[in-house]
């Protein structure tokens, strides 16, 4: 190829020209009516062979042929054709030609003499040709001649054209399924349906999703009435006033309902999506978003901020009672403070057990873990706990809590805790009624100093025995043996309190 000829080929690489030629690359193979047209080429020519190729900025794509000139390299003649202003170039003996004698399908087999080349347009870009070729040169090549290889070269054009745009359709319907495929499933992972309803015809499609969450079936014709019908009965009324009020009014619309088969509570959102000629309503699009979840959610906090305003009110009460007590029985400002404040720790202890679990209940060998072993000072092994673990109510825990830390203080300050020697053990069973399950709870000590039974009743010992009066069907027995004090509790495990604190 010359340096004149090279200057010719810049516009090989415009982007645009890039551009159809990638999507016209896909063309041809095993593509019966380009070879036809091939065929037809080299009959009505007499050469000996003809082909159709796309001409790149650095080489050929053939993408049809016939004869003997498939997998010869003749780009540099292809790509000069393109190049060239006539509407085919026609070269009668290549070997003489100065700008192609030196080309190797000229110097080496097959020796290629005689070419006409007309170029091929699709989309309004030369992207290729069709070309020719014989072995001996052509003295003449007629305009009749030339004409017929042009009319040729658009026939060819129109046809990949055609191809071109028939795949790029197919394409972009396979991009437009995909899309919505993608869509659906991304709807149906979000748990939302979505909906069309035929104001005209009243009949309604949605997505399997839709269908689902309303209990009815995709395989029958679906009606807006169906669609209200599936809603609870409660739900009914609102929803159809508010869908009514929203298309009379050109507005959105928004409403929360429960499905009739399933109970879950539905979101549903629409808007207008289609008018007729006089600007009524024909079409109407929307989702259904299940927030079953939300709605659960939000019942549970309510019930928990109510539970928690019951609980704060009896704790109050409780606060207000040990107050009183506790100073009625310590004159001693300093002693009052000591007193009354291990009996708030050991209420906020049950407090803070009790929220970590959103007011479900306590494990039993959690609250006495919490309430007793701080005072077994000497040795962990002070302390022996034998039992199942059980669940206990609010109320429970906190009266037990109570009991528990009076307990645990006497025990420190007089019993089993107060030397490296004492232990207490706490054991406990439940027991089966005609009244239901109770469980009963063991406090004894041993090894401490010998215990007497006190002249008064102290204030420790009221509190542990009023500490469960709010429980119903609860008690607390203390005695004092000669080896140690012994407390044995007995509390309903059903969740029966009074609503305040006695």
């Amino acid at each position: 190829m010359t340096d004149t000829s090279e200057s010719n080929f810049l516009f090989l690489a415009e982007s645009s020209r890039r551009e159809v030629l990638s999507t016209l690359r896909p063309i041809g193979k095993d593509d019966s009516d380009l070879d036809n047209l091939t065929e037809l080429a080299l009959s009505i020519f007499n050469v000996d062979g003809a082909r159709l190729s796309l001409v790149d900025s650095d080489q050929s794509h053939v993408l049809s042929f016939c004869g003997l000139v498939g997998n010869i390299d003749i780009w540099t003649l292809e790509a000069h054709s393109i190049a060239a202003s006539e509407p085919c170039f026609v070269v009668p003996d290549a070997s003489g030609d100065v700008r192609f004698a030196e080309t190797s399908a000229v110097v080496q087999a097959p020796r290629i003499r005689f070419l006409a080349i007309a170029p091929i347009h699709v989309a309004n870009e030369r992207v290729g040709t069709l070309s020719i070729l014989s072995l001996k040169p052509h003295s003449e090549f007629t305009h009749e001649q030339q004409q017929k290889l042009i009319q040729l070269a658009r026939l060819a054009g129109s046809l990949m054209e055609l191809k071109r745009n028939s795949r790029l359709d197919e394409t972009a319907v396979k991009k437009l399924h995909l899309e919505e495929d993608r869509n659906a499933m991304a709807l149906e992972v979000g748990n939302v349906g979505s909906w069309v309803w035929d104001l005209k015809t009243g009949i309604f499609t949605g997505n399997k999703m839709a269908y689902s969450m309303l209990g009815l079936s995709e395989d029958s014709p679906v009606t807006g009435e169906d669609v209200f019908r599936a809603m609870h009965p409660d739900d009914f009324p609102m929803m159809k006033s508010s869908i009514t009020r929203a298309l009379a009014h050109d507005q959105d619309y928004a409403g929360e309902f429960r499905a009739a088969s399933s109970g879950q509570w539905l979101l549903g959102r629409g808007r207008i999506f289609e008018r007729d000629e006089s600007g009524r309503p024909t079409v109407a699009v929307g989702v259904n978003i299940n927030i079953t979840a939300t709605k659960n959610a939000a019942e549970k906090t309510r019930l928990l901020l109510r539970e928690l305003n019951h609980r704060v009110k009896n704790t109050l009460a409780m606060l207000q009672s040990l107050a009183r007590q506790t100073l009625n029985r310590t004159a001693d400002p300093a002693e009052f403070m000591e007193a009354f404040s291990g009996r708030l720790r050991a209420i906020s202890e049950a407090h803070t057990l009790l929220s970590d679990r959103e007011w479900s209940g306590i494990n039993l060998i959690d609250l006495i873990t919490r309430q007793v072993e701080p005072y077994a000072i000497y040795d962990a092994g002070q302390m022996v706990l034998v039992g199942e673990d059980v669940i206990l109510p609010p109320d429970h825990a906190l009266g037990l809590g109570i009991a528990l830390h009076e307990l645990a203080t006497n025990a420190a300050k007089h019993g089993a805790f107060s030397v490296a020697g004492g232990q207490v053990r706490i054991s406990w069973e439940i027991e089966q009624g005609l009244d239901g399950s109770r469980v009963i709870i063991h406090w004894i000590e041993a090894g401490g100093p010998p215990v007497a039974t006190p002249a008064t009743r102290g204030l420790g010992e009221r509190l542990i025995e009023r500490s469960l009066d709010k429980v119903i069907s609860s008690s607390v027995r203390l005695s004092y043996s000669e080896s140690g004090m012994e407390a044995i509790i007995s509390m309903p495990i059903k969740d029966n309190s009074v609503p305040e604190f006695l």
